[in-house]
């Protein structure tokens, strides 16, 4: 049965208050997501991140040996993502790279670390997965099903975007570890693989690149700076 206008333009009011209250929880990275020109591939970035709990609680280095001091707690991997994202844009404008693998580029970053987290068994807090380029497939997979019970076409989903993109985008964030990846398979060879690993790398080492031996490290807690 065709829908008449009326239902159309309640389709469309559920869909803006949808993404509006996405908005919120996206807002963090929207400025980094809106780089993607691909309304499939944004929606496909935007669909997965919302469903990442883990993502947006974690920090960026368990440790707390690497990546700059502000992203070592709650929220660090946030803006670890962030930086990574803005790092791939100077490269991709470096090489001259088409729009097409640009947008493959900022989505692989986008959800490069999105199961960089685990739980324990029996336990709340989340510890450090090194094999996490690999088990994003698996998460994606599920964001999928998952969609396929829930999707409407007033919803962004992962359902829009075809299954080869989903691939060319999984094999960037398999090979993002570069040289210190578990499995040798995944070091980057390709220049698409190469651009994700060093904007990876460079943001993670952004404190000692500004900083070298001498780090400054109210430079890198943000509250702190208030101060200063």
């Amino acid at each position: 049965m065709k829908k008449s206008i009326l239902d159309k333009l309640l389709d469309e009011d559920i869909f803006l208050k949808e993404n509006k209250e996405e908005d919120k929880v996206l807002s963090p990275l929207l400025e980094e997501i809106n780089l993607i020109s691909s309304v499939h591939i944004k929606n496909f970035v935007r669909s997965v991140l919302l469903k990442c709990e883990a993502f947006w609680i974690i920090p960026s280095s368990f440790s707390k040996k690497y990546h700059p001091i502000d992203e070592h707690d709650q929220g660090g991997n946030v803006i670890h993502t962030q930086r990574a994202v803005r790092a791939a844009k100077i490269l991709c404008a470096s090489y001259g790279l088409e729009t097409e693998e640009s947008d493959l580029i900022y989505a692989a970053l986008l959800l490069h670390d999105i199961t960089k987290g685990v739980k324990r068994d029996g336990d709340s807090s989340y510890v450090y997965d090194p094999f996490h380029p690999y088990t994003v497939e698996k998460f994606v997979m599920w964001c999928i099903e998952e969609d396929k019970k829930y999707s409407s076409e007033a919803s962004s989903a992962t359902l829009y975007i075809d299954d080869k993109t989903v691939q060319e985008i999984m094999r960037l964030i398999r090979c993002h570890l570069g040289p210190w990846s578990p499995v040798p398979e995944t070091i980057p060879g390709t220049h698409l693989e190469m651009i994700v690993h060093l904007a990876d790398n460079i943001s993670s080492k952004l404190h000692t690149i500004v900083d070298g031996e001498a780090i400054i490290e109210y430079r890198w807690k943000p509250d702190d700076n208030k101060s200063k």
